[in-house]
């Protein structure tokens, strides 16, 4: 028996096999290929994750710290103590005399120059025996002239004129007694300064004991303060010194060191030392508070660091490339409340460790983060 093939069939059939074909062959490649890439990209992705975890687990993370650069500044030594201002020159005016009071010149608050009159006591008999001594005073002056005329007529001896002589002599006395008692029925001031207090009123009886004013000399302001023999070799003569008042805005005044005691009290072992305060404007006042820092020494020009970043042994931390924290021992100089000289082990610019570093070991890696 014989078949009888539709050629066009033939045809469509061919091509059907053929495109089967074609796909079988690339979908076999491509399993092929994508077993092979798929199989190293696993083996890769293991060994990748274990060298990872490996990694992890042999290198701690970084240690976050704050930094800051060494930089040069300018450092003080500096003195601190407390004290209250006081008046170079602080007086109470008393009278030298008894006497009911007759004037007041002057009341609190009144500045006054040296010999003006601040109060007159009641002075009528002693006006009278001034007058008096004046009087006789005068007259023994002309019996003096009249007696010299004489003499050099050759009138009389040189024994009567020298008698004439004696009662002048005495009748000036008599009148300087009188003078010295009249004055001191009038109450002046002994220097310029500021009546601070009155003390009596017109009519009271004055009396020696009994103070009329309180005068002080508000230009010339001083401290005194005592401070610890340890400080000893730290102050001087002339040294600067500033002055800080919560009383006062704006309240820094300057000053300077007067003088310095040359002995040590035994019972508490502290100096004095006398400042002189600067203060043009007479804002500050006797008897007001005052924190003292006395300027012992001072460095321009030197390599400083915050204390915070010191360990216990002077040392500090220095990140090197960003990455690696290396422990550098230090020479130190002057301290103050916030920062440190150093004089040796650091360069300006170096970055110190501020932050972070008080558990760390040398050569920790580090990572720098801002504060």
């Amino acid at each position: 028996m014989r078949l009888h093939q539709d050629p066009h069939l033939v045809k469509r059939l061919s091509r059907a096999v053929f495109a089967a074909a074609c796909i079988a062959f690339l979908a076999a490649f491509t399993a092929l290929g994508c077993g092979d890439v798929s199989s190293e990209a696993a083996e890769n992705a293991e060994n990748g994750e274990n060298g990872e975890a490996e990694a992890d687990s042999t290198a701690p993370p970084p240690v976050p710290v704050n930094v800051i650069p060494a930089s040069l500044g300018t450092i003080s030594d500096i003195v601190l103590t407390t004290a209250t201002v006081e008046a170079d020159r602080d007086a109470q005016i008393f009278p030298r005399t008894t006497g009911m009071i007759q004037d007041m010149r002057v009341e609190e608050g009144a500045y006054v120059k040296r010999d003006d009159v601040l109060a007159v006591l009641e002075h009528d008999e002693e006006e009278v025996a001034l007058a008096r001594a004046e009087a006789i005073r005068d007259a023994r002056k002309q019996e003096y002239d009249r007696s010299l005329a004489l003499l050099n007529a050759q009138l009389i001896s040189e024994v009567d004129h020298e008698a004439k002589e004696r009662e002048l002599i005495m009748a000036r006395a008599d009148w300087d007694a009188a003078k010295v008692a009249y004055d001191k029925t009038t109450i002046r001031a002994p220097f310029s300064g500021t009546i601070t207090e009155r003390h009596q009123n017109v009519g009271n009886m004055a009396r020696s004991g009994d103070a009329l004013f309180t005068l002080v000399d508000l230009n010339t302001l001083l401290i005194y303060t005592h401070l610890p023999e340890m400080e000893w070799s730290h102050v001087a003569a002339d040294q600067e010194v500033i002055l800080e008042t919560d009383t006062l805005p704006d309240g820094e005044f300057r000053g300077a060191i007067l003088r310095v005691s040359p002995i040590i009290n035994p019972q508490n072992g502290t100096f004095k030392v006398t400042i002189k305060i600067s203060d043009p404007d007479w804002r500050l006042k006797p008897g007001m508070f005052v924190r003292v820092k006395i300027l012992a020494d001072q460095h321009k020009d030197v390599i400083l660091i915050p204390k915070i970043a010191l360990l216990d042994d002077n040392e500090v931390f220095v990140v090197k490339e960003d990455t690696v924290a290396t422990r550098v021992p230090l020479t130190l100089g002057l301290l103050d409340a916030d920062v440190a000289e150093i004089r040796d082990g650091l360069t300006p610019g170096d970055l110190v460790v501020i932050a972070g570093h008080r558990s760390m070991k040398d050569s920790t890696r580090v990572k720098i983060v801002s504060p």
